[in-house]
């Protein structure tokens, strides 16, 4: 009876150092958001995406979409900007979290599929629709009322894009024809709450569990967002069950 060799390839070798190094600065921007603030993040925080950039692109290869890569590089500029001075770079940073928000949504165009959904939403679904909503509603309603008349073009561009993204990953999430759809809300949610709690910390009242909770919610997104989309083989409309209630 002959032995198996234990996995021992380049392979698996680069992609063990990846994650060694994303965990690795995934900790350290936790820690250095708790000890030090916002400000000494932007010599940790581009290495994580940066490590998410290369260990997507080195898993996809050929298969990689530009566009993903786009919103990466998109939140990598929009993060380095936001540490170095986020008021006087407030305009181009909302302009590269709408890139971001809405290459985010073109990467799971595959994922949307034409007609009806397979299932009526749930009253739980339909209560997190209304609080969802009631919350952009009400942080845009403080945000009009508290920030310069120049910076409210890039406020309702960001909400607008932040809708779409929004919209799309429901849609795909209530379809249900992904065992990975549960990992996209959550990746969608956590952005959602990721750009909210940075209205309200650098407009309304700055707080350091918020900058924590931030940096949190934004590297968890990304990651489970690339998680789905590397992970989950996308499905021919013909051969999804119809699944009608």
């Amino acid at each position: 009876m002959k032995v198996k060799k234990s996995i021992n390839t380049p392979f698996f070798k680069i992609t063990n150092v990846i994650d060694v190094i994303l965990y690795v600065s995934f900790l350290a921007a936790i820690i250095v958001s708790i000890v030090f603030g916002k400000t000494k993040l932007i010599f940790v925080l581009p290495i994580v995406i940066s490590t998410l950039l290369f260990k997507y692109i080195y898993l996809t290869k050929k298969k990689a979409n530009p566009v993903f890569i786009c919103a990466l590089l998109a939140t990598l500029a929009s993060d380095i900007l936001s540490f170095y001075c986020f008021e006087d770079c407030f305009g181009a940073i909302a302009t590269l979290t709408s890139i971001y928000l809405i290459c985010c949504a073109f990467s799971l165009k595959k994922y949307l599929h034409a007609g009806k959904l397979r299932s009526l939403p749930s009253i739980s679904v339909i209560i997190s629709i209304v609080l969802i909503s009631y919350i952009l509603y009400s942080i845009l309603k403080l945000l009009v009322n508290s920030i310069p008349n120049n910076h409210l073009f890039f406020v309702f561009l960001c909400a607008l894009s932040l809708i779409v993204y929004t919209i799309t990953f429901a849609i795909v999430y209530l379809n249900d024809n992904y065992k990975n759809s549960p990992i996209l809300l959550a990746s969608g949610l956590f952005t959602f709450f990721q750009v909210v709690l940075v209205s309200i910390n650098e407009f309304l009242h700055f707080s350091r569990t918020f900058t924590v909770l931030i940096i949190i919610c934004h590297m968890m997104a990304i990651y489970l967002f690339m998680y789905f989309i590397v992970k989950t083989k996308v499905i021919k409309p013909e051969n999804i069950k119809k699944k009608f209630f």
